[in-house]
């Protein structure tokens, strides 16, 4: 049985609502760990200990980790090691396992600072995976030493450059691709001139029904209670969200209505899926932060057609370099302007593009005997 079959069997048994791009990745996941795995001139490849999967936010990496836990289970008997830094992804894991009718079992869930791991351990699953070059995890690794080792992220590049310790990575659909094919939320991209929390806070509170639920990052602390007292004073439901705070606490009011917007740092940017999330007001950043920003805004949520994206003119990375809005718009002193072009022509200069790309053209005969020679690559 093939590794995609074996994949397909076992979605069969669970609750899951089958998506391609997991089966495909699941499967390359097992043929990585198992040795066959076939590159792509068709030999295959070394078995590897350890592999990321790379995939976005609200893509459902959790049920990928899940389902090649299982996988390896049937076939190899595997004891599984599920690590995260945050409570709140073990318990999210925990439930995934038990909702959707995965079945991994045994399963120990381990906090990524636990002093004394338990070391009877096969396969050791680090969610949140890019964790795994910082140095918090050495304690973990040198007490359990598993067979293998599985991370999860939608972001592995760290800013500090830190080199990953990950064999092979399995990577499938992009953003923009899960947007397109329906699998995450379409969105519209407005752009502002300046981040400036007094601005920020008169935007908000002049239409709270178009933004509606929001997260609001910014890069300090005193910022995030600057605009929350700014809100409070206009009656916003909001808090501010630190590594200090009662997360749990403030997420499920969040969740329940209770609050209208949260303010942060990045403490929201990992362990935070709330599908009602409807504006991500994304503070000035590069690629990396940026993507992990604006996808907690990507979840599907029935009501919404499409979620909101806020950035600023400074920001190095706007988000639709990432994923094309289905609108963007731009804030100007007399309101929105829209930038969309128009759909027709949209759509005429996509199937134009499509026609020039599949159109073969040939030279005349004394043209190409008059083409240059390219130059021979000199090989080291």
């Amino acid at each position: 049985m093939s590794d995609l079959a074996a994949v397909e069997t076992i979605l069969g048994q669970t609750r899951i609502e089958p998506r391609p791009y997991q089966a495909r990745i699941v499967a390359k996941t097992l043929g990585m760990f198992l040795g066959s795995h076939r590159n792509g001139a068709g030999e295959v490849e070394p078995a590897a200990r350890s592999v990321m999967i790379e995939s976005p936010t609200g893509s459902g990496k959790t049920v990928m980790g899940l389902l090649v836990a299982r996988a390896l289970q049937d076939l190899a008997g595997v004891r599984v090691g599920w690590v995260a830094m945050r409570r709140n992804l073990l318990q999210q894991a925990e439930a995934e396992n038990r909702a959707k009718g995965i079945g991994v079992d045994p399963i120990r869930f381990i906090s990524m600072f636990e002093k004394d791991p338990p070391t009877d351990i096969d396969l050791l699953v680090l969610d949140e995976g890019h964790h795994d070059a910082a140095g918090s995890m050495a304690h973990l690794h040198n007490v359990i030493r598993p067979r293998w080792i599985l991370g999860l992220t939608a972001t592995p590049f760290r800013t500090d450059r830190v080199q990953l310790c990950f064999d092979k990575t399995v990577k499938d659909a992009g953003i923009h691709r899960l947007i397109q094919d329906g699998f995450l939320s379409q969105y519209d991209h407005y752009t502002v001139p300046k981040w400036d929390v007094g601005q920020l806070a008169d935007l908000y509170c002049s239409d709270q029904q178009r933004w509606g639920k929001s997260v609001f990052f910014f890069h300090s602390v005193a910022d995030c209670h600057a605009l929350d007292r700014l809100l409070r004073e206009r009656g916003v439901r909001s808090d501010v969200v630190t590594g200090t705070s009662d997360r749990e606490s403030q997420l499920e009011a969040f969740r329940q209505g209770d609050l209208q917007v949260l303010a942060n740092c990045m403490v929201l940017t990992e362990g935070f899926d709330d599908p009602s999330l409807q504006t991500a007001w994304v503070r000035p950043s590069g690629r990396g932060p940026t993507i992990q920003m604006a996808g907690r805004a990507l979840r599907k949520c029935p009501g919404l057609e499409a979620k909101q994206v806020v950035q600023c003119k400074q920001t190095r990375h706007p988000f639709l370099k990432t994923a094309r809005p289905r609108q963007q718009f731009l804030w100007e002193p007399d309101g929105w302007k829209s930038l969309t072009i128009n759909p027709k022509i949209q759509t005429c200069a996509e199937n134009a593009c499509r026609v020039i790309a599949q159109t073969v053209v040939e030279l005349p005969a004394f043209l190409q005997q008059k083409q240059p020679r390219r130059p021979r690559r000199l090989r080291f």
